[in-house]
């Protein structure tokens, strides 16, 4: 495992970086680096690198909680829906939850029963994790916990940034949504030059957010908790989900954060729902609400 975190920290540091570089950097032999690679996305023990779009001008996401009659019959009903992203069943204080890029009015599908939050999604986040035991990473967060003095709200940064994207622009983001695929045929497939794709690339980060996950017991084995925080210190929840041994996604609202985090034992499940009660105590969060991600599809929600 501890070989798998270091390929992993290289992917993460740069997504598309070869076999022979990640071999030079962590001493591994090449076909060392090629083996555990494969292992580690057949295993589900890495997810990504994947890229997801920033809030823009010309661009937005839309994050949809909410509460239907039929939960497995609406989402069902929203596979192949125009501009739909992602939407998954799920339970707790929402049973639905979908992306959209496109404002959409639900209200109006049958069986919908109230709208838990709706919002902008801005900037999403997939903090690097460290190679480490539950038991130690709940010390440190405890660590940092007790540090943690509410003395001033931290300033919400919500970066807005003017996307200048033609047509061969989003023909390589909808390609190369995961990033490490293979080059010119992908680049053949969609008739778009290796020139276009490096000037995309050198760019890509002022437009998109990149994420790679590492679940060191396999991402399928693991239960997804979902929690809408009510904070005004966004970052030092952030900091908190980092702690743990895998890869939580933080998606920043309008408002508030949703983050997705991901454990196993119903020990962890414990010490995670009482570490948010010391959340509250310690005024770090207002309050939260939650749900268990049940299943989920994720599509490129074009029309």
């Amino acid at each position: 495992m501890k070989s798998y975190y270091r390929v992993f920290e290289q992917i993460y540091e740069c997504p598309v970086m070869s076999y022979y570089d990640i071999s030079v950097n962590t001493g591994l032999s090449r076909n060392s680096v090629s083996k555990y690679v494969k292992e580690m996305y057949d295993e589900g023990i890495i997810k990504g690198p994947q890229i997801r779009m920033k809030l823009a001008v010309q661009y937005k996401e839309y994050v949809y909680l909410m509460n239907f009659s039929d939960p497995q019959k609406a989402f069902h009903g929203l596979k192949g829906f125009p501009h739909v992203m992602y939407h998954a069943v799920t339970f707790g204080d929402w049973n639905t939850m979908v992306v959209t890029n496109r404002l959409l009015d639900f209200k109006k599908l049958v069986g919908f029963e109230g709208m838990v939050n709706q919002g902008v999604r801005y900037c999403s986040y997939t903090p690097k994790v460290g190679c480490i035991s539950w038991d130690e990473s709940f010390e440190k967060v405890y660590e940092q916990l007790d540090r943690f003095t509410p003395l001033r709200e931290e300033y919400r940064n919500r970066r807005v940034t003017d996307l200048y994207w033609g047509e061969d622009e989003w023909k390589l983001f909808y390609a190369f949504n995961s990033l490490r695929k293979k080059v010119t045929p992908a680049l053949r497939e969609i008739k778009v030059t290796y020139e276009t794709y490096t000037k995309w690339m050198k760019t890509l980060e002022d437009y998109c957010t990149i994420h790679t996950g590492f679940y060191p017991g396999g991402y399928e084995n693991y239960s997804c908790h979902c929690f809408l925080f009510f904070t005004d210190y966004e970052e030092s929840v952030k900091s908190l989900f980092s702690l743990f041994p895998t890869t939580s996604f933080i998606m920043e609202l309008d408002k508030q954060l949703l983050v997705f985090t991901y454990v196993t034992s119903p020990k962890v499940k414990r010490n995670l729902f009482c570490l948010l009660y010391d959340m509250e105590t310690k005024k770090m969060i207002k309050g939260f609400r939650q749900a268990v991600v049940l299943f989920h599809s994720q599509s490129q929600g074009r029309e």
